[in-house]
């Protein structure tokens, strides 16, 4: 199956090379050429399908695919930085489905390329983010940057911490975010996940818990155990996968003792 946008089906380009590159690469060929035309022109609707297909590239890593676009990550980089650095242009010039694709369609450029000085640029894009996909975008660069920060990166953890607890955000916006402290090593972040055992919602405690029981040996233990011990016996996911972690962090314990 070949790939053609995530997020700018239907665009009219408005030029005859433009819509070429674009085909080309709809096609599966891969073509640098017809993938580089897209991303160095002057319309946004023609860098975002670029910027989509190196994220589709980079994620069918996982099934042992070339990305034929890795060479260009510098200057996927520097076009996603420039489109994050502005505000997200309306979907009636673009062109686009829904509001906020250019910065959506960055932000997942982002989470193959952010290092820790492109957190602030996240933690804005997550704060002007008005549809799930942007959000969802938002998330999934912020949890790339925190993974590879070895200190925190404290404009990023603010904003993501405020959504975290803010009881007026919609669930699934805290529980993206509380999912992107999943793999950070700092202090801070497990931090986060311990206070997140205190919030009423099941979904929020059981994804901190689900995070902190998959570190070995599992910080704040007592308060993990604590917590799972006051859910019921038949519990949604992720229940058993926490309850199934403290029991493998045990065994590790025993055996090195």
């Amino acid at each position: 199956m070949t790939f053609n946008t995530y997020h700018w089906w239907g665009c009219e380009l408005g030029d005859a090379d433009l819509e070429s590159a674009r085909d080309e690469l709809a096609s599966g060929s891969g073509d640098v050429d017809a993938f580089l035309t897209l991303l160095r022109s002057e319309n946004t609707a023609a860098v975002g399908t670029a910027l989509d297909h190196y994220h589709h590239a980079e994620a069918m890593r996982r099934h042992g695919l070339s990305n034929p676009f890795a060479e260009q990550e510098a200057e996927v980089l520097a076009r996603a930085r420039e489109i994050l650095s502005r505000p997200p242009e309306p979907r009636a010039e673009t062109g686009a489905e829904e509001e906020w694709a250019d910065h959506a369609s960055a932000l997942l450029a982002l989470q193959n390329l952010a290092v820790p000085e492109d957190s602030d640029l996240i933690a804005s894009a997550l704060q002007l983010a008005g549809t799930a996909n942007a959000k969802d975008a938002a998330v999934s660069a912020a949890h790339a940057v925190l993974r590879r920060s070895p200190t925190p990166p404290w404009g990023l953890l603010d904003t993501l911490t405020a959504i975290v607890f803010d009881d007026s955000a919609p669930l699934d916006d805290r529980l993206g975010a509380l999912k992107a402290f999943g793999d950070a090593e700092f202090k801070e972040a497990v931090d986060v996940l311990t206070r997140a055992l205190g919030i009423a919602e099941f979904d929020l405690q059981a994804e901190a818990a689900l995070a902190l029981a998959g570190r070995h040996p599992v910080p704040h233990r007592d308060l993990v155990e604590m917590t799972v011990a006051a859910w019921p016996a038949v519990a949604p996911w992720p229940a058993d996968a926490v309850r199934d972690a403290l029991r493998d962090d045990s065994q590790e314990q025993g055996d090195e003792s």
